[in-house]
């Protein structure tokens, strides 16, 4: 019993050994091997060398950006339109990365803008509710 081609009469020059002989597949061969071999077995072997010489902080947030880049190149390449989520999405990767990317001393200049509303402004930098002590 087959399920569809496989296992029956003439399927075997569907196997990749054999689609590199038959003249009508070998486009097909080629294609498959590339995307085998370079795109993906080369792109894991280049990523995860790259990546482990580099902090592992800075690394996530390389790869955080990785639907970003593959949504730029779609609507470069294929002329893709963006939605409403599309643009949210984005911008939250966006946030998460400067979030983690960036010092807790970088987050004062924030907390200033927000003020407290009592309108002195000689009290310097606000702190981070983590930095408050409670004697």
């Amino acid at each position: 019993i087959a399920d569809g081609w496989i296992g029956t009469a003439g399927s075997e020059s569907y196997g990749l050994p054999m689609m590199l002989f038959d003249s009508s597949l070998q486009l097909a061969a080629a294609a498959v091997l590339w995307t085998g071999l370079i795109t993906t077995a080369l792109n894991r072997f280049v990523e995860t060398t790259a990546l482990g010489k580099m902090k592992s902080a800075e690394a996530s947030v390389i790869l955080a950006t990785e639907p970003l880049w593959a949504a730029l190149f779609a609507a470069l390449w294929l002329s893709t339109d963006f939605g409403a989520n599309d643009y949210i999405g984005g911008a939250l990767i966006v946030a998460a990365c400067l979030a983690t990317s960036l010092q807790k001393d970088d987050f004062n200049g924030f907390f200033e803008l927000l003020g407290d509303g009592s309108g002195d402004d000689d009290e310097g930098p606000k702190s981070l509710p983590s930095e408050k002590s409670f004697e």
